[in-house]
């Protein structure tokens, strides 16, 4: 049995934005223990894509902001015209998104001061909480991709975070094909490329299980949950900061639990002991996270993560949870979008 050997990197200051393969073969173990997967090596760099808000008509409604912002065609929500000493508010929807009913809007993405760097000192805390925690057999690899992926993860603070938001949504844990190899919570690979555009580098790790090897943002292999979310999201929404004007999508453990067979191991699998010193540090980690967000209310995607929302969220906000978008839910495989927006609905947000 060894630790986990890992460290907190010092983070450079960056440049805030505004606004909104696996092989088959079975390995030969012969250790009980678990390897911590570090870094090493890299995944070149994707190209970015460009994204040009459109100019609202003249005559029909006055210029928005930014992209997604508050006000502007594609973002929707409220213009304030001046005529004469009087002020006219006027409520507009945002364009609808491919066959769907449009949504009407409130300012709920209010910029938090200093929202951002809060965030990412929730990274810096929380990896440095996990470092010294052990795990027993079946455990044979921990990866945090908070480590090897934090720049994929930290331009997607950057991009879309450091904001209140209406409802905070928090997984489990990483999925292998998901944010194990992007960085980013449900990190479908190509729609962390094409609807969050984040293309920044992520670090290959020296040593991982043989059927569970980091690629990064160019992973082949899709991540069934992450396309079930962000597909919601872009179907519904049209675009990435229409969404997370109103949402907040976090990882409640960042780490992926990896048996000698390859097979993942969820936290809530995990032995007694283990657990509550995961909880420990994953516990403050999300008091932070809310803190920051300010949610009306809070979503736990799953048993386990809404019983730990339980038991970090404040009493005056309203919490649930929501149908798990996994493959291994028979649930979702039809109609998850629908399931998830009557159950959004039941607590209270408008979808």
């Amino acid at each position: 049995m060894t630790s986990i050997a890992t460290y907190t990197r010092k983070r450079k200051k960056g440049t805030g934005f505004i606004g909104v393969g696996a092989v088959d073969s079975k390995p030969d173990f012969t250790e009980l223990e678990f390897s911590h997967v570090g870094l090493g090596g890299g995944v070149k760099k994707l190209e970015g894509y460009s994204r040009r808000g459109k100019k609202s008509k003249k005559g029909k409604k006055e210029e928005g902001g930014e992209e997604g912002g508050e006000g502007g065609e594609e973002g929707g929500g409220e213009a304030v015209v001046d005529k004469g000493v009087e002020k006219v508010t006027r409520t507009y929807r945002r364009k609808d998104a491919v066959g769907r009913k449009p949504v009407a809007r409130r300012a709920f993405a209010a910029a938090v001061k200093g929202g951002c760097e809060a965030l990412l000192k929730v990274v810096d805390d929380t990896v440095a909480g996990l470092a010294p925690l052990k795990f027993e057999p079946p455990v044979a690899f921990v990866y945090n991709p908070l480590e090897y992926a934090r720049k994929p993860y930290e331009e997607y603070v950057r991009k879309y975070g450091g904001k209140k938001v209406e409802v905070l949504i928090v997984s489990t844990s990483p999925g292998p094909f998901g944010m194990t190899q992007t960085g980013v919570p449900f990190g479908d690979s190509v729609f962390v490329r094409e609807f969050l555009h984040i293309t920044s580098e992520i670090k290959i790790p020296g040593k991982t299980h043989p059927k569970r090897p980091i690629i990064g943002l160019n992973c082949p292999r899709r991540e069934v949950s992450g396309q079930r979310l962000w597909g919601w999201a872009k179907a519904r929404f049209g675009t990435a900061s229409a969404f997370f004007e109103r949402f907040w999508v976090y990882s409640y453990c960042p780490l992926l639990f990896v048996e000698s067979s390859g097979k993942s191991r969820t936290p809530d699998k995990l032995t007694p002991t283990e657990g509550v010193s995961i909880t420990n540090v994953c516990n403050e980690a999300l008091r932070a996270v809310i803190g920051v967000t300010k949610p009306r209310v809070i979503l736990g995607i799953g048993e386990y993560a809404g019983d730990r929302i339980k038991e970090c969220a404040p009493s005056e906000v309203r919490v649930g949870h929501i149908i798990q978008p996994s493959p291994s839910n028979l649930k979702a495989t039809k109609n998850w979008d629908k399931l998830i927006e009557g159950q959004l609905r039941a607590l209270g947000v408008n979808v």
